[in-house]
């Protein structure tokens, strides 16, 4: 389970997920300051918490790596959804910027991308183990 990499992107995605609902990802400087955490509202809570869930849950599957192919990528189709409800919490408060812990909204789609490459990838070389044998 460890010695896989897909392991380690799947523990990052779902780190990554847990820290945007604690840090704040967008302020507002005027006319009253504020930040916005992923806990802010109860459709990006609920969605961010299912998906960090999801994704930890998912590196338990090692033993059935077409399972585990289709949760990541609905876990990844449910991150898009996360965008959209981040989209218009930033289309809510204008005249605002992203904080450096923003860019962990970015990194979850991308290593649910690279696990799903390395899984994929395990698979054929399992296929192609057994047409040797």
């Amino acid at each position: 389970m460890i010695q896989r990499i897909q392991t380690i992107w799947l523990l990052l995605a779902s780190v990554a997920a847990f820290s945007v609902l604690r840090f704040p990802f967008y302020y507002t400087p005027a006319p009253v300051p504020f930040e916005i955490t992923g806990s802010a509202q109860y459709s990006t809570l609920i969605s961010l918490a299912f998906s960090a869930c999801l994704s930890f849950i998912t590196i338990f599957l090692y033993g059935n790596r077409m399972l585990q192919l289709k949760v990541v990528i609905v876990n990844f189709l449910l991150s898009a959804l996360i965008g959209f409800f981040i989209y218009k919490v930033v289309i809510a408060n204008p005249g605002g910027g992203f904080t450096l812990p923003s860019a962990a909204l970015f990194l979850i789609p991308v290593l649910q991308i690279l696990a799903m490459v390395k899984i994929y990838k395990d698979e054929r070389l399992v296929k192609s183990a057994d047409r040797l044998r």
